[in-house]
């Protein structure tokens, strides 16, 4: 049987009769029932059995109903259920409501929100649809322990949940964990389940320690509209100032813009007026090929991130560009702005790039398998102290692959580079002079590789094996002292550029004369996931280099020794060894070892480096020995337990850095507690030993406390 009820009008269904009456003019009501009654004196209508209301997208749910026609408003008993097109779901044993389901009064309700977290209250009143407001009022997001109590909850003498606005506050509350109240506030407010980004006042951050003494941070977030938010954060220090941190992001149809900043004044370590730092990211896609973008990274002095707990690199890189993804080649223009962060570099001789240009192209392969290149690279550097490169790059390839009958596989490289350089105050070491003009020179390159890929199976291991020669021929005496050196420093000789034509990372410095690398590569694999695989080799030039610093490897006609071992016993170990050995006695001159093992319940892990340091222009700079390790455990369900260490083996060395963390976390509570000794400082900067308590209430928030002992001075 259906009931249809409008303003002034009520349509009975049955299988014998239907009858209407006045005009329609609110939307439906629509009632279900096992059987219905209806009194015309009273004009009251009695539901019973399995009762169901449906009004614009609630539901009301009820073992009996009763509803006067004349006041609009009904009674329902035994398990009434309510449940709103949000998906919030309400529990009585009685409620008074209004026929369209928008006002009423019950008491000793249950609400079961969208996320499942729970709440109860003594008594709830209804009000305009959308506003339900809740007398003392448990809230919890978390399930029922054994002894039938959640993790935490909240205990409030009000609620008025806003499901409009999807906002729930508090008035009077307390905060309980493990049923032992540890907070109290006269406001509280959240967003509900149902809302993906509310405008608000976020959980404060709490710390102290020897960097900024007392610290209080206590960030607001605004829901500007869908497709920008930001985040104001005003911060509080006892003694490293005050000021604050703002974020502002957007999405665009083809891009993105995010901007983050902070700013300090009055800090008593030091003697600026005011500190800070900006750091952005912006990226545009022009279109299907074309695409630009920007990064922005600055910092007031060089110890303000870390004082202040950013995130600092060692350089601070500011780089905007706009690049071109062809078919067959690819177009780049950067600008490059640096800003070290660590050591004190002498004012002014950071450089400025502006502009990099680079352009690739691919050809097709010609019937013979053969294909062409092209490389083109202009440079504009500058500096305010010391000298400035202006460089015009282009080269051109001719690549011919081929695979013999027997499997040998022989690659043909020839190419011609020319530079074109007009150089400012660039200091030739050796003569004490000093030069500006114009230099350049040709590079013809010629390079012939040969492979033998092998492979044997067995029964239970495929083997694979591959000797390598490569011949490499380019003109000596390339590296004209005129030529300052700005792009090729980061250089390191090992198994990843032992059959590279050219081993320095930029156009600066090339590597020349007749040379040929050799080596051999072995790997086996078993049948249940088992693998280990080996490469040794060594370089032989025909003549002496002294491009290559005496640390290098590459100094003689003999290269030292490169290669690497890995080796996975099972999904569960991993091992590796890379190593750089000397020519002339195997001594390791550089040495990389790891291992781990475990599986997501528990991993352990160490890493060991050694480098030896023998350039007599570094003396400062001794031999260099380390080891880190790490382990990763979950001791239960919710508790997980974490540590690192990472020790200086060197004579005068010593513990760089430990830490050990605890997490618990289940549906509803994160709590993590981390535990740091590091050992490092500069100037106004001490890390020493901090500690960072974390509790994280779900729906609700984090409250972050941290405490720090800078080291001794």
């Amino acid at each position: 049987m259906i009931w249809v009820l409008t303003a002034g009008m009520i349509i009975w269904f049955s299988s014998f009769s239907a009858i209407a009456q006045v005009e329609k003019t609110d939307p439906p009501t629509l009632i279900l029932a096992d059987e219905m009654q209806y009194d015309e004196n009273t004009q009251i209508i009695t539901a019973t059995g399995n009762v169901e209301i449906e009004r614009e997208g609630s539901i009301l749910l009820a073992e009996k109903v009763t509803y006067n026609q004349e006041t609009d408003t009904a009674t329902a008993n035994g398990n009434v259920t309510l449940v709103d097109d949000d998906g919030t779901v309400m529990f009585f044993e009685q409620a008074e409501i209004t026929g369209d389901l928008k006002e009423g009064l019950a008491r000793e309700v249950r609400v079961l929100l969208a996320d499942s977290s729970r709440m109860a209250a003594r008594f709830i009143r209804r009000r305009e649809g959308n506003i339900n407001e809740l007398r003392r009022v448990v809230y919890s997001a978390c399930d029922l322990n054994c002894d039938g109590e959640p993790v935490w909850q909240i205990k409030a003498r009000k609620v008025i949940h806003d499901q409009d606005d999807q906002l729930m506050t508090y008035n009077d509350a307390w905060i309980e964990l493990m049923g032992v109240p540890v907070f109290y506030t006269p406001y509280l407010a959240h967003p509900d389940p149902t809302a993906d980004r509310r405008s608000g006042l976020l959980a404060p951050a709490i710390g102290g320690g020897s960097n900024l003494g007392f610290s209080f941070a206590l960030p607001y977030y605004w829901n500007i509209a869908p497709d920008k938010d930001a985040t104001l954060t005003p911060l509080y220090t006892s003694s490293a100032g005050r000021g604050g941190t703002a974020e502002y992001r957007q999405l665009f149809e083809e891009g993105e813009l995010r901007v983050f900043g902070s700013l300090v004044t009055d800090d008593q370590d030091n003697s600026k007026d005011f500190r800070g730092h900006v750091q952005a990211r912006a990226r545009w896609d022009i279109s299907e090929r074309w695409r630009t973008g920007a990064d922005l990274h600055l910092a007031s002095d060089d110890t303000y991130l870390r004082r202040y707990d950013f995130d600092a690199p060692t350089w601070l890189t500011t780089n905007a560009f706009a690049e071109r993804f062809g078919t067959q080649s690819y177009f780049a223009v950067n600008t490059y702005h640096f800003q070290r962060q660590r050591r004190t570099v002498v004012a002014g001789s950071t450089p400025l790039v502006a502009p990099l240009i680079d352009y690739s192209f691919v050809g097709k392969p010609t019937n013979g398998g053969g294909y062409f290149t092209a490389d083109a690279s202009a440079l504009a550097l500058y500096r305010e102290t010391g000298s400035d490169q202006t460089r015009l790059s282009s080269e051109l390839g001719w690549h011919v692959p081929y695979i013999s009958p027997l499997g040998e596989v022989y690659t043909l490289r020839a190419t011609l580079r020319g530079d074109g350089y007009y150089v400012r105050d660039v200091v030739d070491p050796v003569a004490n002079t000093s030069f500006t003009g114009f230099e350049g020179r040709a590079i013809p390159q010629v390079s012939m590789e040969w492979r033998y890929p092998l492979a044997r199976t067995g029964p239970a291991t495929t083997q694979y094996l591959e000797p390598i020669v490569q011949g490499v021929w380019s003109p000596i005496g390339q590296n004209s002292t005129k030529i300052s050196n700005e792009d090729s420093r980061d250089f390191e000789f090992d198994d990843t550029n032992l059959f590279s034509e050219q081993r320095f990372t930029g156009y600066d410095r090339v590597e020349g004369g007749a040379r040929v690398n050799y080596g051999l590569r072995w790997s086996a694999y078993g049948e249940t996931g088992q693998s280990m695989s080996a490469m040794f080799g060594q370089s032989y030039r025909f003549h002496k280099d002294n491009t290559f610093s005496a640390t290098s490897g590459l100094s003689g006609k003999f290269s030292d020794y490169v290669g690497r071992v890995l080796y996975q016993p099972s999904n569960y170990v991993d091992l590796s060894y890379r190593f750089r050995l000397d020519s002339s006695n195997f001594s390791p001159e550089r040495s990389e070892v790891s291992a781990a093992a475990g599986t997501d319940l528990f991993r352990v892990g160490a890493n060991y480096i050694f480098i030896k340091q023998t350039d007599p222009t570094s003396p400062e700079f001794g031999d260099r020995e380390e080891l880190y390790a790490f382990f990763d455990t979950r001791i239960s369900k919710y508790w997980k337990l974490q540590g690192t260490h990472r020790e200086d083996l060197s004579p005068e060395g010593g513990s760089i850095r430990s830490s050990i963390g605890i997490v618990y976390e289940d549906e509803c509570f994160v709590f993590g507690l981390d535990i740091a000794d590091d050992n490092t400082e500069d100037r106004d900067f001490q890390s020493g030993f901090s500690v960072i308590l974390r509790f994280t209430l779900k729906t609700i928030g984090e409250v972050r406390l941290s405490s720090s002992v800078g080291v001794d001075q």
